[in-house]
């Protein structure tokens, strides 16, 4: 167990990866430690020696100091938790309000949702499938996503406007 400790692994497809990786930790560690360690085991979090916050997490608070600590990756998070640098859940994925590692890092290479609109209301295109075009047609820039909806989806969800407009009627036309 000290070996995976040492080594970060933190989930079964990691201990996979990380026991496949060698010929040696084949022959050296189980293919199911759960099973191996039968009598014994006592889950995931035990085996690699993952501390899981049980307390309410503020999301604002922890991306705040995760963004002042200068943290950019994913990999970059689990280390800092790992190695007690900031006192935090290690899956903040699974922490209500968590969106996506790009703007929970705020490394988001995309415009903004404001200046989107500027831009997507000025080509005079109405639909989705107009977009579609102008993107085949047309050198889109680099900061504006092809999948509109994916990226920009949570900023419209939580706008105040009329019920009834689509998605992308606001992004082409407003509303």
């Amino acid at each position: 167990m000290l070996l995976i400790r040492d080594f970060g692994v933190f989930t079964a497809k990691e201990y996979d990866r990380f026991r496949n990786g060698s010929s040696v930790l084949k022959e050296q560690l189980p293919a199911q430690p759960s099973v191996f360690y039968k009598n014994e085991w006592n889950g995931w979090n035990e085996f690699t020696g993952i501390e899981h916050k049980k307390e309410e997490v503020n999301i604002q608070e922890i991306q705040k100091i995760a963004i002042e600590m200068g943290i950019k990756t994913k990999e970059e998070w689990r280390m800092a938790v790992t190695t007690k640098q900031i006192d935090a859940p290690l899956f903040v994925s699974k922490v209500q309000g968590f969106s996506n590692w790009t703007q929970f890092l705020n490394t988001d290479k995309y415009r903004d949702f404001k200046e989107l609109l500027s831009f997507t209301r000025s080509l005079g295109i109405k639909t989705q499938t107009d977009w579609r075009g102008w993107c085949r047609d047309n050198e889109r820039p680099q900061d504006v996503p092809f999948d509109l909806h994916t990226h920009y989806k949570d900023s419209f969800l939580s706008l105040e406007r009329p019920n009834n407009i689509s998605f992308w009627r606001y992004i082409f036309v407003g509303e």
